[in-house]
């Protein structure tokens, strides 16, 4: 329980149940026993700002860590601030998989 808590207040909220599985020590049995008994609205989900966020509350996030983080800086660097989340996809490093697990934790003010 307690590295469900550390997990999800690293991550700001849950967005998904899925997202217990990825706990570090939460076996798949463990995970596969529990799912039915999780629930998850998502509405309290901890949004970072990127275009002000600074590259160690980027890095901070297990999504996004120093790699990526340090991209979006350049990326905000060369363009200027972000007009939708959309534009990260215009970053190499996120690829779809990417981008839907990162974007809710997002936004552009």
């Amino acid at each position: 329980a307690g590295r469900i808590v550390h997990f999800r207040d690293k991550l700001g909220g849950f967005y998904s149940v899925e997202q217990i599985a990825e706990v570090y020590g939460i076996h798949d049995t463990v995970y596969q026993r529990i799912r039915n008994h999780l629930t998850c609205s998502g509405s309290n989900v901890h949004k970072l700002n990127i275009n002000t966020a600074s590259l160690d509350i980027l890095k901070a996030h297990p999504y996004i860590k120093y790699q990526l983080g340090n991209a979006v800086i350049q990326y905000r660097m060369q363009h200027g601030n972000f007009d939708s989340i959309d534009q990260l996809k215009e970053i190499h490093l996120v690829t779809e998989g990417v981008f839907q697990k990162i974007a809710p934790y997002l936004t552009t003010h």
